[in-house]
């Protein structure tokens, strides 16, 4: 569904039906779409540069299922950052790929019970979760960085909550995010690299073909 920048005029696709918010790759705006009306909130800082070698655009397959990368989160803690790639698969279900120091997850949305207060976790403790064992990887305080592409919630500049990452001893991933009362939850798996196959990959100097 294409669109105009409210401030620059500059052309805006929206690829997901779902997606309410983009940054125009011009001028830097941020805008929240409202049926077939788009509105400026405000102005995204740029892109912290990493060494992604993702970008917008970007195709993979996992579980048979294929998926386009739609946009991203920076998201920082104490002692580092990585980013969340939102997907959108080719049967119109949503995932997010974290991409962090060499790990990647592919995680859905999950609708099960979630503990009320990420105070009951702990590094390496094990637990429970829906009827299979996880130990905790870690809690940590995070904070939003910057964003790029469409995003399927409205994107909040400096939003910090905290997140609880577990995993499972066959490989399951599971993920706690505490804001306050509110509480949200994601499952999927750690993937190679290699497994996803890749397409339309970000070139990045230096690095061969």
């Amino acid at each position: 569904m294409e669109y105009n920048c409210p401030n620059c005029g500059a052309p805006i696709n929206f690829q997901s039906r779902v997606s309410i918010f983009t940054t125009c790759t011009y001028c830097r705006s941020n805008i929240v779409r409202h049926d077939m009306d788009l509105e400026k909130i405000g102005e995204s800082s740029e892109l912290l540069q990493d060494l992604s070698p993702f970008q917008v655009g970007t195709r993979g397959t996992i579980d048979g299922k294929r998926f386009t990368l739609l946009g991203r989160i920076k998201v920082g803690y104490p002692t580092g950052m990585w980013s969340e790639w939102y997907a959108l698969m080719d049967d119109y279900s949503e995932g997010w790929l974290a991409e962090a120091q060499g790990y990647y997850m592919m995680s859905y949305p999950w609708k099960g019970l979630v503990p009320e207060s990420h105070q009951r976790f702990a590094p390496r403790q094990s637990t429970n979760i829906d009827g299979k064992r996880f130990v905790v990887d870690d809690v940590r305080k995070i904070r939003y960085l910057a964003s790029e592409g469409e995003l399927p919630f409205v994107y909040q500049p400096g939003f910090e909550a905290t997140s609880v990452d577990l995993r499972s001893p066959d490989g399951e991933f599971m993920n706690f995010l505490y804001r306050g009362k509110e509480a949200e939850a994601y499952k999927g798996r750690y993937a190679s690299f290699e497994s996803f196959q890749f397409e339309n990959l970000r070139k990045i100097d230096g690095w061969d073909d």
